[in-house]
């Protein structure tokens, strides 16, 4: 009778230690599983950000080799903006306070308003209560740069950006529409890109809306980063 309880307990033991067992080994695996998802999202988010430097690099050195012998004042000036604006495209930073990408957007603006003069206008509104919220570093900027990129820019038809706030945390950028004939190819993609760097980071989306004259994104505030930071 002994025996048989001890072999019962024994039996018993062995199954419970073995439930255990492979529970630790699930947790193990769901763990696992869940840091190279993690992992795989810093990588995406990592290529897709690095996407971008190199984009405006082409195209600031555009912008400096039509000012070389031509205006060497406006290309010395254009040089020390465009230092700079390279210290914060350079920067490894995910998410940045908005007061941060205000100041990049607008020496950003400064070198194109050195190439276009009057041709482009930008008016910024954003209230001093915004500064410490966050978000995503050279967002403004690869929405400032997508309407020159995509737009008539003249004397006769110039180009009127302006980046507001609402009152739900978000920030427009929006634009008069005169498209370019000859723009060049990979429309959409600096939009597309941006939008799945603010999926990966904090699970939202930009909002893009057009009509017949104007060009509008928004863009999500994030006030409390500790709390998205958290979901990912």
């Amino acid at each position: 009778m002994h025996f048989v309880n001890d072999l019962i307990l024994y039996i018993f033991t062995i199954l419970v230690t073995s439930v255990i067992y492979l529970v630790m080994k699930n947790q193990e695996k769901v763990e696992e599983n869940k840091n190279l998802a993690i992992e795989n999202i810093k990588n995406r988010y990592n290529a897709l950000k690095n996407q971008t430097n190199p984009h405006f690099l082409f195209n600031s050195l555009n912008s400096l080799d039509g000012l070389i012998g031509y205006d060497d004042k406006r290309a010395h000036e254009y040089v020390m903006q465009l230092s700079s604006v390279f210290r914060y495209t350079l920067q490894e930073l995910s998410v940045v306070k908005l007061s941060d990408e205000l100041k990049f957007v607008k020496s950003y603006i400064y070198l194109i308003k050195i190439r276009y003069r009057e041709a482009i206008s930008v008016d910024i509104q954003i209230p001093d209560i915004y500064p410490d919220y966050y978000i995503l570093p050279v967002a403004l900027q690869t929405l400032v740069e997508n309407a020159v990129k995509h737009n008539v820019a003249s004397l006769k038809k110039p180009l009127h950006l302006f980046i507001k706030m609402t009152k739900d945390n978000v920030i427009i950028v929006e634009n008069n529409i005169q498209p370019k004939l000859d723009v060049e190819e990979g429309y959409g993609l600096g939009l597309s890109n941006l939008n799945e760097r603010y999926w990966l980071m904090f699970r939202q989306n930009i909002n893009i809306q057009a009509d017949d004259h104007v060009f509008r994104v928004e863009i999500p505030l994030i006030k409390n980063l500790n709390k998205h930071v958290k979901k990912n």
